[in-house]
C-alpha cells in the first residue's frame, strides 16, 4: 500500500487520523519522503561545513592564532550542542543529525588548523586516523546512521592514504593492486554487517553490510580487465596484514552463516558465504598473479581475467538470488548493476572479433534466459513461503 492510497482511505472516512498515523508509522510508508529529507539534510550539512572552511581560509592571514583556535572550537562545540538541543525532544531529528554532521566535519578542520598553526606532523594518514577515532563513537552514542556512514567513509579514506605512504606497514607501491585489499576489507564489513543485524545496534547492520558489498564489487571489478595484472611492490608487513584481514573476513562469514536468520534456507546461507569467500580467493589471485606486457599478446585469450570475469558474474547472480530470498531490493539492484558492467567490459575486451563476441553473447544470453526462468519460479515459491515487509535499504 502506498501513502497516497492510505490518504484516500482516510479522506473517505474509513479510518481516523490517529489510525492513519499509526499505520504510516508501523509500515514506514513515509520512508521515501524521509529519505529525501535525509539527503537534503546531509547536502546542507556538507555545504555549511565547506562554506565555513572557505570563509576562514579566505581570511586566514588576517585572523590571529588565538581567534582561529577559539573560532574552530566554537563552531565544533556549537554544532554538536545545537544538534543535541534540537534533537532532544525528537521533533527535528534530521536537522539534529545535520548539525552533528557539521560538527564531525569541523573536527577534521580543527585537526588541520592545529597542525598548521603549530607545524605538527604533516603525515596525512595520521590526521585522518585521529579524525576517525574522534568521530567513530558518535555513531554509537547518537545511534546515527549518517554518522556511521561517515565513519565508514573515513575508514576507507584512511586505508587509501596508508596504502600509498612509503613508511606505512600497508604500503602497496601506489599500484592498482591495493584495490584487492579493499575487496578483502569489503568482505569483512559485509560479514560484520550481517552479525550486527542480530545485535542491539541492528540498525547499523544493513548500512555496514551494504557499504561492504559496494566496496568488494568496486574493488574486485579490475580483476576482469586484462591489463590489470602487472608488477606490484608490496611490503612484507602488507602481506601479513592482508592475510590477517582475510582470516578475519572468513571467520565473520562463517559466523554469519551459522547465526544469521536473514536467509531462512541453510543451504543458501552457506552458498552466499562461499560466494563471498570466492571473492577473497580472487583477491589473492589479484595480489599474487603478475606478468608483463609481452605476456598479454601471447595469452590474450587465456589470461586470469577470463577466470575472474565469469567468476564475478556468477557471484552477482548468487547475490541477486540472495536478494530475492531476503526480499532486499538493494542487494538485487547492486548485483544487476555490476552484471551489466561485467558484460560491457567483456564486450570491449573482445572488440575486434565479431565471431567471438557473437558466440559469447549467444551463450551468455542463453544462460541468462534459463536463469531468469529458474529465478522467477524460485522467487514465486519463496514469496509464497515468506511474508513480511522487505528489508530496508542500507542508506534509508
Amino acid at each position: 500500500m502506498k501513502l497516497s492510497d492510505l490518504d484516500a482511505i482516510h479522506s473517505a472516512g474509513l479510518i481516523t487520523e490517529d489510525q492513519r498515523r499509526t499505520i504510516v508509522a508501523h509500515f514506514e510508508l513515509d520512508r521515501d519522503s524521509n529519505k529525501l529529507l535525509a539527503i537534503l539534510s546531509v547536502i546542507g550539512a556538507v555545504l555549511v561545513s565547506a562554506g565555513i572552511i572557505l570563509l576562514i581560509a579566505s581570511n586566514w592571514d588576517n585572523i590571529p592564532r588565538f581567534v582561529k583556535l577559539a573560532g574552530g572550537l566554537a563552531v565544533l562545540g556549537g554544532a554538536h550542542a545545537g544538534g543535541w538541543f534540537v534533537g532532544r525532544a525528537g521533533r527535528h531529528p534530521l536537522v539534529a543529525e545535520a548539525l552533528h554532521l557539521i560538527g564531525s566535519v569541523m573536527f577534521l578542520a580543527n585537526i588541520a588548523l592545529v597542525g598548521q598553526i603549530y607545524h605538527l606532523s604533516s603525515r596525512p594518514p595520521n590526521a585522518i586516523l585521529l579524525w576517525l577515532v574522534g568521530i567513530a563513537p558518535l555513531a554509537w552514542i547518537l545511534r546515527s546512521k549518517a554518522q556511521h556512514i561517515l565513519t565508514l567513509g573515513v575508514l576507507a579514506l584512511w586505508l587509501g592514504l596508508e596504502l600509498n605512504e612509503h613508511d606505512s606497514v600497508l604500503y602497496f607501491g601506489g599500484e592498482a593492486r591495493q584495490l584487492m585489499f579493499y575487496a578483502i576489507v569489503g568482505v569483512a564489513l559485509s560479514g560484520l554487517g550481517v552479525l550486527l543485524q542480530r545485535s542491539r545496534v541492528s540498525e547499523f547492520g544493513p548500512v555496514t553490510e551494504g557499504f561492504g558489498i559496494l566496496m568488494l564489487h568496486a574493488a574486485a571489478y579490475p580483476l576482469a580487465i586484462e591489463n590489470y595484472y602487472g608488477f606490484a611492490e608490496v611490503t612484507r608487513s602488507a602481506w601479513t596484514i592482508c592475510a590477517i584481514v582475510t582470516a578475519l573476513a572468513a571467520i565473520l562469514l562463517a559466523l554469519g552463516a551459522l547465526k544469521s536468520s536473514l536467509i531462512p534456507d541453510k543451504q543458501w546461507r552457506w552458498t552466499w558465504a562461499a560466494a563471498q569467500a570466492g571473492v577473497l580467493a580472487l583477491a589473492w589471485v589479484g595480489l599474487l598473479v603478475m606478468y608483463d606486457e609481452a605476456f598479454y599478446e601471447s595469452h590474450r585469450w587465456t589470461g586470469p581475467h577470463w577466470i575472474a570475469a565469469p567468476a564475478l558474474f556468477v557471484f552477482c547472480l548468487v547475490q541477486a538470488q540472495v536478494g530475492l530470498i531476503r526480499r532486499a531490493p538493494w542487494l538485487v539492484n547492486i548485483a544487476m548493476a555490476f552484471i551489466g558492467l561485467h558484460i560491457i567490459t567483456a564486450y570491449f575486451q573482445l572488440f575486434g572479433s565479431m565471431e567471438n563476441t557473437g558466440m559469447l553473447f549467444v551463450m551468455t544470453g542463453a544462460v541468462l534466459l534459463g536463469l531468469a526462468i529458474y529465478l522467477e519460479r524460485k522467487r514465486r515459491s519463496i514469496l509464497k513461503r515468506m511474508s513480511g515487509p522487505p528489508q530496508p535499504d542500507p542508506i534509508a
